[in-house]
Protein backbone atom coordinates (compact mmCIF):
# COMPACT_ATOMS: atom_id res chain seq x y z
CA UNK A 1 0.00 0.00 0.00
CA UNK A 2 2.88 2.31 1.01
CA UNK A 3 4.42 1.66 -2.39
CA UNK A 4 1.95 2.31 -3.99
CA UNK A 5 1.01 5.53 -2.94
CA UNK A 6 4.64 6.99 -2.98
CA UNK A 7 4.42 5.72 -7.05
CA UNK A 8 1.19 7.71 -7.25
CA UNK A 9 1.92 10.66 -5.93
CA UNK A 10 5.91 10.86 -7.22
CA UNK A 11 4.10 10.04 -11.40
CA UNK A 12 1.84 12.55 -10.88
CA UNK A 13 4.29 14.94 -9.54
CA UNK A 14 6.33 14.19 -12.84
CA UNK A 15 3.47 14.03 -15.24
CA UNK A 16 2.23 17.31 -13.97
CA UNK A 17 5.85 18.67 -14.36
CA UNK A 18 5.91 17.47 -18.15
CA UNK A 19 2.87 18.83 -18.79
CA UNK A 20 4.14 22.54 -17.68
CA UNK A 21 7.67 21.83 -18.21
CA UNK A 22 7.31 21.03 -21.76
CA UNK A 23 5.02 24.39 -22.80
CA UNK A 24 6.89 26.42 -20.75
CA UNK A 25 10.36 25.64 -22.67
CA UNK A 26 8.26 25.81 -26.11
CA UNK A 27 7.39 29.45 -25.06
CA UNK A 28 11.17 30.43 -23.41
CA UNK A 29 12.73 29.58 -26.66
CA UNK A 30 9.77 31.64 -28.32
CA UNK A 31 10.57 34.45 -26.57
CA UNK A 32 13.89 34.61 -26.59
CA UNK A 33 14.05 34.26 -30.28
CA UNK A 34 12.19 37.64 -30.48
CA UNK A 35 14.05 39.22 -27.82
CA UNK A 36 16.98 38.85 -29.66
CA UNK A 37 15.02 40.12 -33.09
CA UNK A 38 13.98 43.14 -30.99
CA UNK A 39 17.69 43.29 -29.51
CA UNK A 40 19.03 43.47 -33.03
CA UNK A 41 16.53 45.43 -34.63
CA UNK A 42 17.36 48.35 -32.09
CA UNK A 43 20.83 48.35 -32.09
CA UNK A 44 21.01 48.58 -35.44
CA UNK A 45 18.83 51.74 -36.01
CA UNK A 46 20.80 53.30 -33.43
CA UNK A 47 23.80 52.33 -35.55
CA UNK A 48 21.98 53.89 -38.62
CA UNK A 49 21.81 57.08 -36.50
CA UNK A 50 25.14 57.15 -35.33
CA UNK A 51 26.58 56.83 -38.71
CA UNK A 52 23.89 59.68 -40.29
CA UNK A 53 25.09 61.95 -37.52
CA UNK A 54 28.67 61.46 -38.04
CA UNK A 55 28.33 61.58 -42.16
CA UNK A 56 26.75 65.43 -41.34
CA UNK A 57 29.33 66.33 -39.36
CA UNK A 58 32.08 65.05 -41.68
CA UNK A 59 33.49 62.79 -39.37
CA UNK A 60 35.25 59.45 -41.06
CA UNK A 61 33.25 56.18 -40.84
CA UNK A 62 36.04 53.48 -41.33
CA UNK A 63 36.84 50.42 -39.81
CA UNK A 64 39.04 51.64 -37.58
CA UNK A 65 36.80 54.53 -36.63
CA UNK A 66 33.34 52.26 -36.37
CA UNK A 67 35.00 49.63 -34.16
CA UNK A 68 34.27 51.25 -30.87
CA UNK A 69 30.39 51.64 -31.87
CA UNK A 70 30.11 47.81 -32.70
CA UNK A 71 28.99 44.82 -30.80
CA UNK A 72 32.04 42.69 -30.79
CA UNK A 73 29.43 39.68 -29.98
CA UNK A 74 27.09 40.12 -33.44
CA UNK A 75 28.10 40.43 -37.43
CA UNK A 76 27.17 44.56 -38.69
CA UNK A 77 27.42 45.00 -42.01
CA UNK A 78 27.55 48.87 -43.07
CA UNK A 79 25.91 50.46 -46.27
CA UNK A 80 27.11 54.09 -46.45
CA UNK A 81 25.34 56.40 -49.13
CA UNK A 82 28.34 56.25 -51.31
CA UNK A 83 27.74 52.65 -51.77
CA UNK A 84 30.85 51.45 -49.53
CA UNK A 85 30.04 48.56 -47.50
CA UNK A 86 32.03 47.75 -44.15
CA UNK A 87 31.56 44.50 -42.23
CA UNK A 88 32.43 44.39 -38.44
CA UNK A 89 31.96 41.10 -35.95
CA UNK A 90 32.51 37.67 -36.63
CA UNK A 91 30.15 35.37 -38.85
CA UNK A 92 27.10 34.58 -36.66
CA UNK A 93 26.40 30.45 -36.34
CA UNK A 94 23.57 28.79 -34.76
CA UNK A 95 19.87 30.16 -34.73
CA UNK A 96 20.28 33.39 -35.88
CA UNK A 97 18.56 36.65 -35.71
CA UNK A 98 18.65 39.40 -37.63
CA UNK A 99 17.36 43.52 -37.52
CA UNK A 100 17.72 46.51 -39.72
CA UNK A 101 17.76 49.74 -39.99
CA UNK A 102 17.74 52.95 -42.13
CA UNK A 103 18.43 56.74 -41.53
CA UNK A 104 19.36 58.91 -44.56
CA UNK A 105 20.42 56.26 -47.15
CA UNK A 106 22.73 54.64 -44.57
CA UNK A 107 22.09 50.98 -44.19
CA UNK A 108 22.63 48.59 -41.15
CA UNK A 109 21.97 45.35 -40.90
CA UNK A 110 22.70 43.36 -37.37
CA UNK A 111 22.83 39.36 -36.87
CA UNK A 112 22.93 37.95 -33.37
CA UNK A 113 22.18 34.21 -32.40
CA UNK A 114 19.34 33.80 -29.53
CA UNK A 115 21.88 32.81 -27.06
CA UNK A 116 23.54 35.54 -27.07
CA UNK A 117 20.39 37.14 -24.81
CA UNK A 118 19.81 34.13 -22.76
CA UNK A 119 20.69 30.01 -23.71
CA UNK A 120 17.67 27.87 -24.38
CA UNK A 121 19.37 25.48 -23.30
CA UNK A 122 20.14 27.09 -19.67
CA UNK A 123 16.43 27.33 -19.84
CA UNK A 124 15.41 23.86 -20.62
CA UNK A 125 18.11 23.08 -17.77
CA UNK A 126 16.49 24.66 -15.24
CA UNK A 127 13.07 23.86 -15.86
CA UNK A 128 14.06 20.01 -15.30
CA UNK A 129 16.06 20.82 -12.78
CA UNK A 130 13.10 22.03 -11.06
CA UNK A 131 11.31 19.35 -11.98
CA UNK A 132 13.38 16.90 -10.57
CA UNK A 133 13.95 18.40 -7.24
CA UNK A 134 9.82 18.79 -7.14
CA UNK A 135 10.04 14.88 -7.42
CA UNK A 136 12.64 14.33 -5.29
CA UNK A 137 10.24 16.50 -2.61
CA UNK A 138 7.42 15.18 -3.36
CA UNK A 139 9.25 11.19 -2.67
CA UNK A 140 10.14 12.36 0.82
CA UNK A 141 6.65 14.36 1.30
CA UNK A 142 4.52 10.30 0.13
CA UNK A 143 7.11 8.60 2.32
CA UNK A 144 6.13 10.60 5.53
CA UNK A 145 1.88 10.91 4.28
CA UNK A 146 1.84 7.41 3.05
CA UNK A 147 2.67 5.81 6.66
CA UNK A 148 -0.39 6.94 8.69
CA UNK A 149 -2.75 6.92 5.08
CA UNK A 150 -1.32 2.79 4.94
CA UNK A 151 -2.24 2.17 8.92
CA UNK A 152 -5.99 3.85 8.35
CA UNK A 153 -6.46 1.91 5.38
CA UNK A 154 -4.68 -1.52 7.19
CA UNK A 155 -7.43 -0.31 10.16
CA UNK A 156 -10.47 0.02 7.95
CA UNK A 157 -9.56 -3.34 6.15
CA UNK A 158 -9.11 -4.88 9.89
CA UNK A 159 -12.68 -3.69 11.13
CA UNK A 160 -14.26 -5.03 7.94
CA UNK A 161 -12.94 -8.52 8.36
CA UNK A 162 -13.45 -8.17 12.00
CA UNK A 163 -17.34 -7.40 11.04
CA UNK A 164 -17.58 -10.22 8.68
CA UNK A 165 -15.96 -13.04 11.16
CA UNK A 166 -19.24 -11.45 13.57
CA UNK A 167 -17.34 -9.15 15.43
CA UNK A 168 -19.88 -6.40 15.36
CA UNK A 169 -18.31 -3.42 17.30
CA UNK A 170 -18.47 -0.18 16.20
CA UNK A 171 -15.78 0.36 13.70
CA UNK A 172 -13.18 3.23 14.30
CA UNK A 173 -13.04 6.71 12.85
CA UNK A 174 -9.93 7.96 11.09
CA UNK A 175 -10.41 12.29 11.14
CA UNK A 176 -10.78 11.85 7.24
CA UNK A 177 -14.55 12.61 5.61
CA UNK A 178 -13.87 9.59 2.91
CA UNK A 179 -12.52 6.92 5.21
CA UNK A 180 -15.12 8.16 7.99
CA UNK A 181 -17.78 7.39 5.55
CA UNK A 182 -16.91 4.11 5.03
CA UNK A 183 -16.60 3.28 8.27
CA UNK A 184 -20.45 4.33 8.76
CA UNK A 185 -20.91 1.81 5.52
CA UNK A 186 -19.73 -0.78 7.77
CA UNK A 187 -21.76 0.22 10.93
CA UNK A 188 -24.61 0.43 9.41
CA UNK A 189 -23.78 -3.07 7.64
CA UNK A 190 -22.62 -4.32 11.23
CA UNK A 191 -26.17 -3.08 12.76
CA UNK A 192 -27.83 -5.24 9.95
CA UNK A 193 -26.38 -8.35 10.48
CA UNK A 194 -26.94 -7.98 14.51
CA UNK A 195 -30.45 -7.87 13.82
CA UNK A 196 -30.36 -10.77 11.35
CA UNK A 197 -29.08 -12.51 13.87
CA UNK A 198 -31.14 -11.27 16.24
CA UNK A 199 -34.39 -12.18 14.57
CA UNK A 200 -32.83 -15.52 13.54
CA UNK A 201 -32.08 -16.39 17.35
CA UNK A 202 -35.16 -15.23 17.96
CA UNK A 203 -37.61 -17.18 15.77
CA UNK A 204 -35.45 -20.46 16.52
CA UNK A 205 -36.44 -19.93 20.17
CA UNK A 206 -39.83 -18.92 19.51
CA UNK A 207 -39.97 -22.08 16.92
CA UNK A 208 -38.72 -24.61 19.58
CA UNK A 209 -41.15 -23.44 22.04
CA UNK A 210 -44.32 -23.23 19.99
CA UNK A 211 -43.89 -26.68 18.70
CA UNK A 212 -43.24 -28.52 22.23
CA UNK A 213 -47.15 -28.59 22.04
CA UNK A 214 -47.48 -30.10 18.96
CA UNK A 215 -45.21 -33.09 19.41
CA UNK A 216 -46.44 -33.10 22.90
CA UNK A 217 -49.61 -34.21 21.70
CA UNK A 218 -48.47 -36.72 18.76
CA UNK A 219 -46.81 -38.23 21.06
CA UNK A 220 -50.04 -38.57 22.99
CA UNK A 221 -51.76 -39.72 20.07
CA UNK A 222 -49.17 -42.38 19.15
CA UNK A 223 -49.13 -43.78 22.45
CA UNK A 224 -53.10 -44.05 21.59
CA UNK A 225 -52.82 -45.73 18.53
CA UNK A 226 -50.55 -47.86 20.08
CA UNK A 227 -52.65 -48.95 22.52
CA UNK A 228 -55.51 -49.20 20.38
CA UNK A 229 -53.60 -51.26 17.58
CA UNK A 230 -52.30 -53.71 20.21
CA UNK A 231 -56.34 -54.34 21.45
CA UNK A 232 -56.73 -55.05 18.21
CA UNK A 233 -59.35 -52.20 17.81
CA UNK A 234 -58.66 -50.97 14.17
CA UNK A 235 -61.63 -48.03 14.29
CA UNK A 236 -59.96 -46.17 17.53
CA UNK A 237 -56.62 -46.56 15.49
CA UNK A 238 -57.42 -45.24 12.79
CA UNK A 239 -58.86 -42.43 14.64
CA UNK A 240 -56.18 -41.64 16.16
CA UNK A 241 -53.75 -41.77 13.47
CA UNK A 242 -56.03 -39.15 11.54
CA UNK A 243 -56.24 -36.98 14.57
CA UNK A 244 -51.94 -37.52 15.06
CA UNK A 245 -51.93 -36.31 11.42
CA UNK A 246 -54.14 -33.16 11.45
CA UNK A 247 -51.40 -32.59 14.35
CA UNK A 248 -48.53 -32.89 11.91
CA UNK A 249 -50.36 -30.61 9.60
CA UNK A 250 -50.95 -27.97 12.45
CA UNK A 251 -47.07 -28.34 12.93
CA UNK A 252 -46.55 -26.49 9.46
CA UNK A 253 -48.81 -24.20 9.89
CA UNK A 254 -47.33 -23.11 13.36
CA UNK A 255 -43.73 -22.85 11.78
CA UNK A 256 -45.35 -20.83 8.65
CA UNK A 257 -47.28 -18.30 10.91
CA UNK A 258 -44.14 -17.74 13.03
CA UNK A 259 -42.26 -16.80 9.79
CA UNK A 260 -44.38 -14.29 8.99
CA UNK A 261 -44.47 -12.90 12.41
CA UNK A 262 -41.21 -12.96 12.26
CA UNK A 263 -40.62 -11.45 8.52
CA UNK A 264 -42.93 -8.60 9.84
CA UNK A 265 -45.19 -9.41 6.62
CA UNK A 266 -48.34 -8.76 5.68
CA UNK A 267 -50.59 -11.74 7.95
CA UNK A 268 -53.57 -13.24 5.04
CA UNK A 269 -56.23 -12.04 7.65
CA UNK A 270 -59.43 -13.34 7.32
CA UNK A 271 -62.27 -14.22 9.40
CA UNK A 272 -63.19 -17.00 11.15
CA UNK A 273 -65.58 -18.20 14.15
CA UNK A 274 -63.91 -18.56 17.86
CA UNK A 275 -66.00 -21.22 18.54
CA UNK A 276 -64.15 -24.03 16.45
CA UNK A 277 -60.53 -22.69 17.12
CA UNK A 278 -61.77 -23.13 21.10
CA UNK A 279 -63.07 -26.38 20.01
CA UNK A 280 -60.10 -27.51 18.91
CA UNK A 281 -58.34 -26.70 21.70
CA UNK A 282 -60.44 -28.13 24.41
CA UNK A 283 -59.86 -31.53 22.58
CA UNK A 284 -56.39 -31.09 22.59
CA UNK A 285 -55.61 -29.94 26.10
CA UNK A 286 -58.43 -31.73 27.75
CA UNK A 287 -56.20 -34.60 27.89
CA UNK A 288 -53.05 -32.92 29.53
CA UNK A 289 -55.40 -31.52 32.09
CA UNK A 290 -56.73 -34.95 32.89
CA UNK A 291 -53.46 -36.73 33.43
CA UNK A 292 -52.35 -33.96 36.06
CA UNK A 293 -55.67 -34.38 37.47
CA UNK A 294 -56.70 -30.92 36.70
CA UNK A 295 -60.00 -29.98 35.16
CA UNK A 296 -60.47 -27.41 32.04
CA UNK A 297 -64.33 -25.87 30.77
CA UNK A 298 -64.67 -24.06 27.48
CA UNK A 299 -67.37 -21.54 27.50
CA UNK A 300 -68.23 -20.66 23.80
CA UNK A 301 -70.79 -18.25 22.47
CA UNK A 302 -72.00 -19.18 19.42
CA UNK A 303 -71.70 -16.75 16.34
CA UNK A 304 -68.69 -14.81 17.27
CA UNK A 305 -66.97 -14.27 14.21
CA UNK A 306 -63.32 -12.12 14.64
CA UNK A 307 -61.32 -10.78 12.29
CA UNK A 308 -57.65 -13.08 11.69
CA UNK A 309 -56.39 -15.98 11.11
CA UNK A 310 -57.02 -19.45 13.42
CA UNK A 311 -53.69 -20.56 12.88
CA UNK A 312 -51.91 -17.89 15.41
CA UNK A 313 -55.08 -17.61 17.44
CA UNK A 314 -54.55 -21.35 18.36
CA UNK A 315 -51.11 -20.63 19.71
CA UNK A 316 -51.78 -17.70 21.81
CA UNK A 317 -54.66 -20.15 23.12
CA UNK A 318 -52.22 -23.02 23.53
CA UNK A 319 -49.54 -20.72 25.12
CA UNK A 320 -51.80 -19.57 27.67
CA UNK A 321 -53.37 -22.88 28.54
CA UNK A 322 -49.96 -24.32 28.58
CA UNK A 323 -49.08 -21.48 31.39
CA UNK A 324 -52.09 -22.06 33.38
CA UNK A 325 -51.56 -25.63 33.46
CA UNK A 326 -47.54 -25.57 34.17
CA UNK A 327 -47.45 -22.45 36.50
CA UNK A 328 -51.71 -22.13 37.06
CA UNK A 329 -53.71 -24.43 40.01
CA UNK A 330 -56.83 -25.47 40.34
CA UNK A 331 -59.62 -25.61 37.34
CA UNK A 332 -59.16 -23.43 34.65
CA UNK A 333 -61.85 -21.86 32.49
CA UNK A 334 -61.71 -20.44 28.75
CA UNK A 335 -65.03 -17.77 28.16
CA UNK A 336 -66.10 -16.02 25.52
CA UNK A 337 -67.26 -12.42 25.56
CA UNK A 338 -68.02 -9.06 24.16
CA UNK A 339 -66.96 -6.03 25.26
CA UNK A 340 -66.60 -2.86 23.57
CA UNK A 341 -67.16 -4.32 20.35
CA UNK A 342 -64.41 -6.85 20.44
CA UNK A 343 -64.06 -10.62 21.17
CA UNK A 344 -62.55 -10.96 24.44
CA UNK A 345 -61.51 -14.35 25.22
CA UNK A 346 -60.91 -14.80 28.78
CA UNK A 347 -58.46 -17.96 30.51
CA UNK A 348 -58.04 -17.42 33.90
CA UNK A 349 -56.87 -19.96 36.46
CA UNK A 350 -57.32 -20.71 40.58
CA UNK A 351 -53.77 -20.26 41.05
CA UNK A 352 -51.43 -17.97 43.89
CA UNK A 353 -51.76 -15.11 40.96
CA UNK A 354 -48.29 -13.38 39.39
CA UNK A 355 -45.67 -11.70 41.30
CA UNK A 356 -46.69 -7.97 41.61
CA UNK A 357 -43.45 -6.94 40.79
CA UNK A 358 -43.63 -9.18 37.06
CA UNK A 359 -47.26 -7.24 36.56
CA UNK A 360 -45.34 -5.01 34.07
CA UNK A 361 -42.77 -6.78 32.62
CA UNK A 362 -44.64 -10.06 32.02
CA UNK A 363 -44.94 -9.77 28.16
CA UNK A 364 -41.28 -9.03 27.85
CA UNK A 365 -38.47 -12.06 26.08
CA UNK A 366 -37.32 -13.54 28.65
CA UNK A 367 -39.23 -12.64 31.99
CA UNK A 368 -40.43 -15.65 33.46
CA UNK A 369 -42.65 -15.90 36.28
CA UNK A 370 -41.60 -19.26 37.39
CA UNK A 371 -38.51 -22.05 35.09
CA UNK A 372 -40.19 -21.22 31.43
CA UNK A 373 -38.06 -20.02 28.73
CA UNK A 374 -39.94 -16.33 29.40
CA UNK A 375 -40.88 -16.69 25.38
CA UNK A 376 -44.23 -17.83 25.56
CA UNK A 377 -46.17 -14.73 26.38
CA UNK A 378 -43.66 -12.44 24.54
CA UNK A 379 -44.38 -14.78 21.23
CA UNK A 380 -48.22 -15.11 22.33
CA UNK A 381 -48.44 -10.92 21.92
CA UNK A 382 -46.83 -10.53 19.07
CA UNK A 383 -48.91 -13.14 17.71
CA UNK A 384 -52.30 -10.89 18.57
CA UNK A 385 -50.78 -8.43 17.44
CA UNK A 386 -50.01 -9.16 13.49
CA UNK A 387 -53.64 -10.72 13.60
CA UNK A 388 -54.76 -6.90 14.60
CA UNK A 389 -55.40 -8.10 18.17
CA UNK A 390 -53.64 -7.33 21.69
CA UNK A 391 -53.03 -9.89 24.30
CA UNK A 392 -53.35 -8.42 27.69
CA UNK A 393 -53.28 -9.07 31.68
CA UNK A 394 -56.49 -8.55 32.96
CA UNK A 395 -55.90 -9.70 36.34
CA UNK A 396 -53.06 -10.51 38.36
CA UNK A 397 -54.69 -12.31 41.26
CA UNK A 398 -56.23 -14.49 40.46
CA UNK A 399 -54.58 -14.68 36.83
CA UNK A 400 -56.66 -13.71 34.12
CA UNK A 401 -55.25 -13.48 30.79
CA UNK A 402 -57.79 -11.99 27.67
CA UNK A 403 -57.08 -11.86 24.37
CA UNK A 404 -59.29 -8.65 22.49
CA UNK A 405 -60.21 -9.49 18.83
CA UNK A 406 -61.81 -7.21 16.41
CA UNK A 407 -65.60 -8.31 16.26
CA UNK A 408 -67.58 -9.16 13.13
CA UNK A 409 -70.95 -8.38 12.89
CA UNK A 410 -73.66 -10.02 10.97
CA UNK A 411 -72.60 -8.69 7.89
CA UNK A 412 -68.40 -9.01 7.98
CA UNK A 413 -68.06 -5.45 9.01
CA UNK A 414 -66.18 -4.30 11.88
CA UNK A 415 -68.14 -3.35 15.07
CA UNK A 416 -67.60 0.31 15.80
CA UNK A 417 -65.35 0.71 18.91
CA UNK A 418 -65.73 3.54 21.02
CA UNK A 419 -63.47 5.65 22.42
CA UNK A 420 -60.72 4.19 24.97
CA UNK A 421 -61.29 4.51 28.62
CA UNK A 422 -59.16 5.36 31.33
CA UNK A 423 -57.45 2.37 33.39
CA UNK A 424 -56.27 4.34 36.16
CA UNK A 425 -58.58 2.25 38.11
CA UNK A 426 -57.76 -1.39 36.78
CA UNK A 427 -54.06 -1.19 37.17
CA UNK A 428 -52.90 -4.65 37.02
CA UNK A 429 -50.03 -4.33 39.37
CA UNK A 430 -52.22 -3.07 42.12
CA UNK A 431 -52.01 -5.55 44.95
CA UNK A 432 -54.23 -8.70 44.84
CA UNK A 433 -57.86 -7.85 46.73
CA UNK A 434 -58.26 -9.98 49.21
CA UNK A 435 -61.33 -11.58 48.12
CA UNK A 436 -62.22 -12.72 44.12
CA UNK A 437 -65.41 -10.57 42.56
CA UNK A 438 -66.29 -11.74 39.02
CA UNK A 439 -68.38 -8.36 38.90
CA UNK A 440 -64.96 -6.59 39.33
CA UNK A 441 -63.16 -8.57 37.46
CA UNK A 442 -65.64 -8.39 34.35
CA UNK A 443 -65.15 -4.27 34.40
CA UNK A 444 -61.77 -4.50 34.58
CA UNK A 445 -62.05 -6.33 31.19
CA UNK A 446 -64.49 -4.22 29.28
CA UNK A 447 -62.63 -0.90 30.15
CA UNK A 448 -59.32 -3.45 29.27
CA UNK A 449 -61.08 -4.07 26.10
CA UNK A 450 -62.12 0.00 25.76
CA UNK A 451 -58.30 0.67 26.12
CA UNK A 452 -56.86 -2.26 23.54
CA UNK A 453 -59.51 -1.13 21.41
CA UNK A 454 -58.09 2.19 21.21
CA UNK A 455 -54.81 0.90 20.29
CA UNK A 456 -56.28 -1.85 17.56
CA UNK A 457 -58.25 1.17 15.66
CA UNK A 458 -55.03 3.08 15.45
CA UNK A 459 -52.69 0.17 14.31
Amino acid sequence: MRRRLVITIVSTVLFTGLILGIPLVIFSTIGIRERAQSTATTSAERTAELLEMRIQQGLPNDLETLGPYTNPGTRTTITLPDGTIEVFGPEQKGQVVSGKGEVAGVKVTVQQTSASIVSPLRVSGNIAVIIVLGMILAFFVAVRRSRPLADMFDQLAADAARIGSGDLRPARRYGLPELDQVADGLDSSSHRVSEALRTERDLVADVTHQLRTPLTAIGLRIDELTDAVERGDLGAARVEAFAAQEQVDRLTTVIDDLMAASRRADATISTFPVDEVLNQQREEWSALYAGRHRTLSVTTTSGVVVKGTPGPFAQILATLLENALVHGRGHVSVDVKDSAGLAVIEVRDEGPGIDPQLGSSIFERNVSGGSGSGLGLSLARALAEHMGGRLELVSQWPTVFGVFLPQLDAEGEELEVPAPASLASDRVDAPPPPSFDSSALTSSSANAASAVAGKTQRR
